[in-house]
Formats: C-alpha cells, sequence, structure tokens
C-alpha cells in the first residue's frame, strides 16, 4: 500500500506515510480497546439480556392487564364495516385537464396572434 497513488494526497510521499501511520495507530488503539472490553462484555451482555427480559415480561404483564380491562380496544377481534364511496371517474379529471390545456393553448395562440399582427 506504501507504492499506491493516494489521489488526495501529494505524491511526495510525506502526507502519505503520515496518514498511514495515523491509520495504523488508530488500528491499534481500536484493538487495545477490543482486548481491555472483552472482560467486560461478557458481563455487559449478561446484564442488557435480563434488562431487556425484565422489560419484555412487564410489556407482557401490561398488554394483558389492558387486554382485560378493555377488551373492545383489540381492532383485530371485529373488523370494522367497510364502507365502499364511489369513486368519482378518472376519465372526467383526464377530460378537465385536456380542456384546461386547450384553453390555455388557444389563448397563447391569440395572444401571439394580437401581438404580432
Amino acid at each position: 500500500m506504501p507504492n499506491d497513488h493516494l489521489g488526495f494526497i501529494s505524491s511526495d510521499g510525506a502526507e502519505r506515510e503520515a496518514v498511514l501511520d495515523d491509520t495504523r495507530k488508530l488500528e491499534a488503539m481500536r484493538s487495545d480497546v477490543r482486548y481491555a472490553n472483552a472482560g467486560e462484555s461478557s458481563q455487559l451482555a449478561a446484564a442488557d439480556r435480563e434488562q431487556l427480559e425484565r422489560e419484555f415480561a412487564a410489556i407482557e404483564r401490561a398488554s394483558a392487564a389492558l387486554r382485560r380491562a378493555e377488551p373492545a380496544l383489540e381492532s383485530w377481534t371485529s373488523p370494522p364495516a367497510a364502507t365502499l364511496h364511489k369513486p368519482r371517474p378518472v376519465w372526467l379529471l383526464i377530460g378537465v385537464l385536456w380542456l384546461s390545456t386547450a384553453l390555455v393553448t388557444l389563448g397563447a395562440v391569440f395572444a401571439i396572434t394580437a401581438l404580432v399582427g
């Protein structure tokens, strides 16, 4: 990689080496942090799992209490009656658009002929 030319760095090599040194130092620091946190991560993961399980249990208890208190809130038990309304015809909209386009075009043609003629 030291022989690769990086387009955003000058080709003299000094800046490139400085960037590569910084990159190597950063990678070394990352590996040190990973190694230092390896022992703590298993304890944190177990604590996080336990906390997550407690929160799921609390949510399940709350939802069960809500189901007992307000059974009508369950929307999937009785779906609402479908109300069908008559949609507007698309052809009406298309016709109105064509008519308005034709009127604007005729107005522009009339204005041009009046100004030229």
